[in-house]
């Protein structure tokens, strides 16, 4: 069957618009992907053309969005799935990593540039790529080269992760196996096998285990047998303590299937690794876990962690979450699975994409990264901390149910019967009860003598002027309170709720009017930006030179850049005064996936770290205007920016 002649990002776009249950915006997907609408409306034309023989398309209905319809979509499934693509770096070093995982002898370097049709200087380049990713990250498996031949260190465990890394990115969770690659070094039969038999022996004792950890368990299963079968067994290594009774007989049985089945030997050592999988993804019970069981289920050193998080985030944002019996649990078990050795997060959001989501909660996850490595001596992951992110965000809904001051003082503005405002205002409710206080339900003609003195946000089913009063945001909904509707007022809560939690703070117009700006900047790459700006703070005396450290810190373990446009950077080292210098680039800059025009570097006082959210509001505001990737100069960037404040 025939391949489709499409990138690894196009590729991506098809799998999400196959499994989209409704119209899916191009701004949605562009967020999805960190790409361009432009783009997406490019991608889609490229897509078409290569399904037409096959009666499949993405179409569009006008303002509303994109669907996928074909006449035999599981055919379009399976023709979408590559064993080896070069059209993309990613894609590069993904054939790479699984070459040199299986590579019995070190590789030459010019055979793979003809291979993949390549220079010299862009193998290079991937290769550093490739160090970056999974030596210095991930599995930390060591790439080592001599005479222009590369392998990866003789660890198998190593190679063993690494391969399980790469099947589990873009897993299809609507069916089985890898959405994007085919996988025939694992044996799509086997795999199918494998996948059957598990869940009846983690079942038969009571193992729940997350669809992650499943598949994780999955693919273990049937790398153990691929790499036992062609002479690549783990070293042995010294028998381990099974506490976990359930995951012991589990895995027992399990194993002793597979062997019966597939007609090979499991050693003792290569068994307690499974068992050791099964038992560190064995989800609690949770109809066990309270505040008065807590010491019982969970070690000092998950409870250590979680009440110094807790204190950090009361100490830095005064957001008190120790009253939240559900998130404390929920926190406790998170942190009790990061401290497994064996578990790692892998996810198939981008990074960028949880953070324009997540902006809030990722701020607050930062903070769990200092506490680690003073307790445990090493860094968390960018994934680890993001996973963090989401998990605090549920805490910041319960925060906000119990603080009813904090919620928005809404206004519905209605030009139909009030009935229809009633239903409107049930809709509203029903998706934002914990965010919106519905204050009063009003025909639109009252506006003209309505006091919004005492309005934070108005819903208007008209697309006309309501209230120009300072303070009172306007966000236009139709009757039907449709999912765009929606969308729109979760980006008005996500951009806002937190900044009325810090009423008394100073506009953020104070802060610009100090701002140091720099125009026609040029950098090398984006540690020298880092370096240069953050040095300016340092000289100006606003922070001491530990600043930089922390600086380079964040960026290399989760940075801030998560849009095109403008980047907001910054580190909590605690500063003598707030500053903020402004560099505006005399052409944009890649940095992370991102297009950037200008570059803020701020430093904060403590009592004032919460300005950041309020920048990052008026950051992420900036940077869906249209035109943020044309502006030029600092008079262009300054109205924009204040008029987004």
């Amino acid at each position: 069957m025939a391949a489709l002649n499409l990138t690894l990002r196009q590729r991506k776009l098809l799998h999400t618009m196959q499994n989209a249950s409704a119209l899916v915006t191009g701004q949605e997907l562009a967020a999805l992907l960190n790409t361009t609408s432009r783009t997406i409306r490019s991608d889609v034309v490229t897509i078409n053309h290569e399904l037409e023989p096959y009666d499949a398309r993405i179409d569009s209905v006008r303002s509303k969005g994109y669907f996928f319809t074909a006449k035999d979509p599981k055919r379009i499934r399976r023709i979408n799935r590559i064993e080896t693509a070069f059209f993309t770096r990613e894609d590069r070093i993904r054939a790479l990593a699984l070459k040199l995982c299986l590579a019995e002898s070190p590789l030459n370097q010019f055979d793979l540039e003809d291979e993949m049709f390549i220079s010299r200087t862009t193998l290079e380049k991937d290769l550093r790529q490739l160090r970056l990713r999974y030596s210095m990250n991930g599995p930390g498996i060591r790439m080592l080269s001599d005479q222009g031949y590369i392998s990866f260190e003789p660890d198998e465990a190593k190679r063993r992760q690494l391969l399980c890394d790469l099947f589990m990115e873009h897993w299809n969770y609507n069916g089985r196996g890898n959405a994007v690659y085919e996988m025939s070094f694992l044996g799509t039969q086997l795999l199918d096998q494998i996948i059957d038999i598990i869940p009846g022996h983690l079942n038969r004792h009571g193992i729940l285990m997350e669809d992650a950890d499943m598949v994780e368990l999955d693919l273990a299963c049937t790398i153990l047998y691929r790499r036992i079968t062609t002479g690549h067994p783990l070293p042995e290594t010294a028998p381990i303590v099974r506490a976990d009774a359930a995951a012991d007989q589990a895995a027992t049985q399990l194993l002793d299937h597979l062997e019966s089945l597939l007609r090979f030997t499991i050693p003792p050592h290569e068994r307690d690794r499974i068992y050791l999988l099964i038992a560190s993804g064995h989800i609690m019970d949770s109809g066990k876990l309270s505040f008065d069981t807590i010491g019982r289920e969970f070690t000092p050193k998950a409870i250590r962690l979680a009440d110094a998080y807790l204190r950090a985030i009361r100490d830095t944002y005064g957001l008190d979450f120790t009253g939240d019996e559900d998130f404390y649990i929920t926190l406790l078990q998170d942190i009790r699975y990061l401290l497994d050795p064996l578990r790692r997060l892998i996810s198939q959001n981008r990074p960028e994409h949880v953070k324009q989501h997540l902006s809030v909660e990722t701020e607050l996850a930062w903070l769990l990264e200092d506490i680690w490595v003073r307790e445990q001596g090493c860094h968390l992951s960018e994934w680890e901390l993001l996973h963090i992110a989401h998990c605090t965000s549920g805490a910041l809904e319960f925060f906000l149910h119990h603080h009813p001051e904090y919620k928005p003082r809404t206004v519905i503005f209605c030009h139909q019967h009030m009935s229809i405002a009633w239903a409107i205002k049930r809709r509203i409710l029903g998706a934002f009860a914990n965010y919106l206080n519905v204050t009063a339900l009003l025909p639109v003609n009252a506006k003209s003598f309505y006091d919004f003195g005492e309005t934070d946000l108005v819903l208007s089913t008209v697309h006309k002027p309501i209230t120009d009063r300072p303070g009172t945001d306007v966000v236009e909904i139709s009757t039907y309170v449709t999912p765009s509707d929606i969308r729109s007022i979760e980006a008005y809560i996500q951009e806002n709720i937190t900044l009325r939690f810090y009423p008394q703070m100073p506009p953020l117009q104070v802060l610009f009017d100090h701002a140091v700006w720099k125009e026609d900047c040029e950098y090398p790459s984006v540690f020298a930006a880092i370096e240069q700006l953050s040095l300016e703070l340092v000289e100006m005396g606003a922070v001491g030179p530990e600043y930089i450290q922390a600086l380079l810190h964040r960026e290399s373990v989760c940075s801030n850049a998560s849009q095109s446009g403008a980047l907001l950077q910054f580190a909590l080292t605690p500063a003598d005064r707030t500053q903020l210098c402004i560099a505006v680039l005399k052409h944009r800059m890649n940095w992370k996936n991102c297009r950037i025009r200008m570059i803020l570097t701020a430093c904060f006082r403590h009592e004032d770290r919460p300005w950041i959210f309020r920048l990052k509001s008026a950051i992420s505001r900036l940077n869906r205007l249209e035109d943020i990737g044309s502006l030029r100069t600092r008079e262009e960037l300054e109205e924009k920016l204040l008029s987004c404040i």
